[in-house]
C-alpha cells in the first residue's frame, strides 16, 4: 500500500511537471515584444527655437532632426512620442522638477548625470562666440566686453566654471538666438555666446570665433522617472544609428533642409535655373586666401564652400572652371560672378555688386637675405620684380609704377624662385599665403629668401556679383548662408594658408632684428599719421607679439597668460583705469628684447656660460630701446626695462630695490616667474601650481614685493585658472 501511494505521488508529480513544461515552453522561446502600443501621447519637450533641430515649414508642419528621429522611435517601438515646443525658461523648470515627458537636447553635465535619467549621446558641440565686428581668438579677447547668453542655458554656467577669472563689462540674458542676434546687429552687445549648433540662423553676416576650444558639450534625451522603461530602447536605436552613420547623416540633412527653407526663390529664378547652367571660374595657380587657396589636399576656402552649398541648397549642377591668368581674364571677359575678387574700396562703382564683408589682402615683396628691406615702396621703382603671369600683383605694379618697374612674368611660383636665385629678378611680389605655401618644407636655396616689405594700397578681397545677373538676389542669399556654414565647420588640423613654413621661421629668425626695425619704422609713421591713436598702439603690440613668437616658440601663450596675470593684479590693486589698460596692453611685450638674443643661446639645453647669461640679460635693455622711440609711455618702458629687478636689489639690469622699482615692473616680476615656473622649458620640467606658489611666497621680501605676494596668495586660484585655460 505504501509503495502504491509513493507511485501515485510520483506519477502525479510527473504529470504536473510535464504540464508546466508544455505550458511554459512556447513562451520561453518566443521573441521579446518589440513594441509597446500606447494610445496616450507622451510629450517630448523641446526648445521652440528656429533651428535645424526643429522648425515649422510654410504649412506649419514640424520639420527637422527631432521630428525625423522621433518618427523612427515611434515606428520601431510603438510609442506615441509627440513634440511639445516650449520656451527655454519653461523647459528648464519642467526638467528640474522631473515633470512627465521626454526632454530633447539636455546637456550631459555632472549635475544632470547625477540627478536625472539621460539617454545615449546625440550631439557633441563646442561653445562659440558670435560678433558683428570682433574676433575672439583667446579668452582675453572676451574680457570686459558686453556679452549675451541665452536665459537658463547651461552654456553660461559652463563658461563661468571653466574660466572663473573671466569678467564681463555687461551680461545680457535673452530668450532666443534670434533676439540675441538682433541685439548684436543693433550694437547693443559685443558677443553672443552659445553652442555652435544653436548660435542661430544666418539673418546677416557675423563672425564666429572659438575662444573656448577646451570646452566640449554633449547632449542627449532626458527622461522623467515614469519613462525609465524607454531608455534601453531609445539607446539601442541611437547607438545603431551612430555606428551606421545614419545619425550624423540625419543631422547634416536636417541642417541643409533648414537652411534651404530660408531661401526665397522667385519664379524667374526657378525658370533660369531650369534653362541654364551656372558656370563659375576660379583661379588655378593664384591664392586669394581666405576665399580660395590650394594646399596638398586640394582647393580650400569659402569659395569652395559656396560652390558646394549652391549644389546642396539649390540641387543644381555648378560648372567650376579653374583658369590661369585669372585677373586678366576676369577683367577682359567680363564675368558676371567673381567669387574671388580684389576690391578697390575707393571705387564706388566696384563696390556696387559687392556681396558680403571684405577681408584684408596682403601682397608681400620677397628678396634675398642680405638685401635691404623696403622701408618705402618707391624703392622697387626701376627694379626687376617677378610676378605670376596674369596675377593681381602684375596688375598692381602696372597701376602703381607704370613702366618704371621691369615686370618679369612666370607661370608658377617655383619658376619665380628659380629666377631670383639666378639673379634674373630683384624681388618677387605675390600674396603672402601663396609664397609661404610654396616655401613650406624647402631645404634648398629658398632658405635664403625673406619678406622684404608689403604693398600699401586700398585693396581688399571679397566676392562680387553683377547686379544685372538674373540670380543676383538668390546668389546673395546663398553667399550669406554659406558664410554661416563655412564658419561653423569644425576646424581641421590641416595647415592653414597663413601658417609659416619651418624654413620661413628659420629665415625670419636670422634677419629678425632688421625686420623688426622695418615694422617699427612703418608703425611709427602710422602712429604719427593717426595722431597716436590707441588702435595703432594695439597694431604695434600685435606685430611685435607675432615677431616675438616667431623667434621664440616658448613665448606664444606665455605672453598672453602673463598679460592676464598682470591685469588681474593691477585691477585688484585698484590702480587707475588708464594704468590698468596700459599694463594690459603692453605686458605681452616684456620679452621683446629677446629677438636680439642669438637663437643658439635662447634655446640652449645645457647650462649657460657667464658670457651667454650676460647676453640674455641684455634683452631688458634692448627691448626698452626698441619701444622707447615709439613713445608708448612709461608703463610700457618700465615693464620691459625693469621686470627682472628684485626687491632686495639683486636683480638686473640696474640693481634697483624696493619701491624704486616701478610698480608695473614689480607686478610683472610675479606674473612672469609664476608662468615660467609652471611652464615646461628646455632646461627644466614644469612645476605644479602648488610648487610655484610655494616658491613665490618663500621669495617675499627678497625677489618680490611683500605686499604683492600677499595679494598673489589671495588670487592664486585665479592664476591657476588663467594658466589652465590657456595651455600651450
Amino acid at each position: 500500500m505504501t509503495q502504491d501511494c509513493r507511485f501515485i505521488r510520483h506519477w502525479r508529480g510527473l504529470v504536473v511537471l510535464l504540464t508546466l513544461l508544455f505550458v511554459c515552453t512556447p513562451y520561453s522561446h518566443a521573441a521579446p515584444p518589440q513594441k509597446a502600443r500606447s494610445a496616450t501621447a507622451i510629450p517630448v519637450w523641446v526648445l521652440d527655437a528656429d533651428s535645424f533641430e526643429l522648425w515649422r515649414d510654410s504649412r506649419g508642419q514640424y520639420r527637422g532632426f527631432y521630428p525625423e528621429l522621433l518618427h523612427a522611435i515611434n515606428s520601431r517601438y510603438g510609442y506615441n512620442l509627440t513634440l511639445r515646443p516650449i520656451d527655454g525658461t519653461t523647459f528648464a523648470q519642467r526638467f528640474h522638477h522631473h515633470d512627465y515627458g521626454l526632454y530633447a537636447s539636455v546637456l550631459q553635465t555632472q549635475e544632470h548625470l547625477h540627478n536625472n535619467i539621460l539617454s545615449a549621446r546625440l550631439f557633441d558641440n563646442s561653445i562659440v562666440a558670435a560678433s558683428i565686428t570682433r574676433q575672439a581668438k583667446t579668452i582675453r579677447d572676451i574680457e570686459n566686453t558686453r556679452v549675451i547668453f541665452r536665459r537658463n542655458d547651461h552654456t553660461q554656467e559652463l563658461v563661468k566654471k571653466a574660466f572663473p577669472a573671466l569678467k564681463f563689462q555687461q551680461l545680457i540674458e535673452v530668450d532666443s538666438s534670434k533676439e540675441a542676434l538682433q541685439i548684436l546687429r543693433s550694437g547693443g552687445a559685443d558677443f553672443y555666446i552659445n553652442e555652435d549648433r544653436e548660435i542661430g540662423n544666418p539673418q546677416f553676416y557675423y563672425t564666429i570665433s572659438r575662444p573656448f576650444n577646451s570646452l566640449r558639450i554633449t547632449s542627449s534625451f532626458g527622461l522623467s522617472p515614469e519613462l525609465l522603461y524607454m531608455r534601453s530602447n531609445i539607446d539601442q536605436l541611437i547607438n545603431e544609428w551612430q555606428q551606421s552613420g545614419r545619425l550624423k547623416a540625419l543631422e547634416e540633412q536636417s541642417q541643409i533642409e533648414f537652411l534651404r527653407s530660408h531661401l526665397t526663390i522667385s519664379d524667374e529664378e526657378r525658370s533660369w535655373l531650369q534653362e541654364n547652367r551656372l558656370t563659375i571660374k576660379l583661379p588655378k595657380n593664384e591664392s586669394f586666401a581666405p576665399i580660395i587657396w590650394k594646399d596638398n589636399q586640394g582647393y580650400q576656402g569659402s569659395a569652395i564652400s559656396m560652390v558646394n552649398d549652391l549644389r546642396d541648397l539649390l540641387n543644381i549642377n555648378v560648372d567650376v572652371q579653374f583658369v590661369g591668368n585669372y585677373m586678366i581674364r576676369m577683367q577682359n571677359e567680363s564675368w558676371p560672378i567673381h567669387l574671388a575678387d580684389i576690391i578697390d574700396v575707393r571705387n564706388g562703382a566696384q563696390m556696387e555688386g559687392l556681396v558680403g564683408p571684405l577681408a584684408n589682402w596682403y601682397n608681400a615683396y620677397y628678396n634675398k637675405m642680405g638685401q635691404p628691406f623696403i622701408v618705402d615702396e618707391e624703392q622697387v621703382r626701376h627694379q626687376r620684380v617677378g610676378v605670376i603671369r596674369g596675377s593681381f600683383a602684375a596688375y598692381y605694379l602696372r597701376q602703381r609704377f607704370g613702366t618704371d618697374v621691369t615686370l618679369v612674368s612666370r607661370t608658377s611660383i617655383d619658376e619665380l624662385l628659380d629666377a631670383i636665385d639666378n639673379n634674373k629678378i630683384d624681388f618677387i611680389l605675390g600674396d603672402l599665403a601663396s609664397l609661404e605655401q610654396a616655401l613650406r618644407g624647402s631645404d634648398l636655396f629658398r632658405g635664403a629668401l625673406k619678406v622684404a616689405g608689403l604693398t600699401h594700397s586700398s585693396y581688399q578681397i571679397g566676392t562680387w556679383i553683377s547686379p544685372d545677373h538674373p540670380l543676383y538676389s538668390l546668389l546673395a542669399q546663398v553667399h550669406l548662408i554659406s558664410s554661416y556654414r563655412h564658419q561653423l565647420a569644425p576646424p581641421t588640423s590641416a595647415e592653414t594658408p597663413f601658417s609659416l613654413s619651418k624654413n620661413a621661421l628659420q629665415v625670419i629668425s636670422v634677419g629678425l632684428l632688421g625686420l623688426l626695425l622695418f615694422i617699427l619704422s612703418m608703425m611709427l609713421m602710422m602712429w604719427r599719421h593717426m595722431n597716436k591713436n590707441r588702435a595703432i598702439n594695439r597694431s604695434i603690440v600685435e606685430a611685435m607679439e607675432t615677431i616675438n613668437h616667431v623667434h621664440d616658440d616658448e613665448t606664444g601663450c606665455h605672453i598672453r597668460r602673463v598679460a592676464a596675470y598682470c591685469t588681474l593684479l593691477a585691477r585688484s590693486l585698484k590702480l587707475p583705469s588708464k594704468t590698468v589698460r596700459a599694463i594690459e596692453t603692453y605686458a605681452s611685450l616684456h620679452d621683446i628684447g629677446k629677438i636680439a638674443v642669438p637663437e643658439h643661446i635662447l634655446h640652449k639645453q645645457g647650462k649657460l656660460t657667464d658670457d651667454e647669461f650676460k647676453q640674455i640679460q641684455q634683452h631688458t635693455v634692448i627691448g626698452w630701446r626698441i619701444v622707447r622711440g615709439l613713445v608708448l609711455g612709461s608703463v610700457a618702458e618700465n615693464l620691459i626695462h625693469y621686470h627682472h629687478e628684485k626687491w632686495d636689489g639683486s636683480g638686473y639690469p640696474e640693481g634697483l630695490s624696493g619701491e624704486k622699482i616701478p610698480l608695473e615692473a614689480r607686478i610683472m616680476a610675479i606674473a612672469d616667474v609664476y608662468d615660467a615656473l609652471r611652464q615646461k622649458r628646455i632646461y627644466k620640467p614644469g612645476f605644479s601650481h602648488e610648487k610655484a606658489c610655494e616658491i613665490i611666497i618663500s621669495s617675499s621680501g627678497s625677489h618680490f614685493d611683500p605686499t604683492l605676494v600677499t595679494l598673489f596668495s589671495e588670487l592664486q586660484l585665479q592664476f591657476r585658472a588663467i594658466y589652465d585655460s590657456q595651455l600651450d
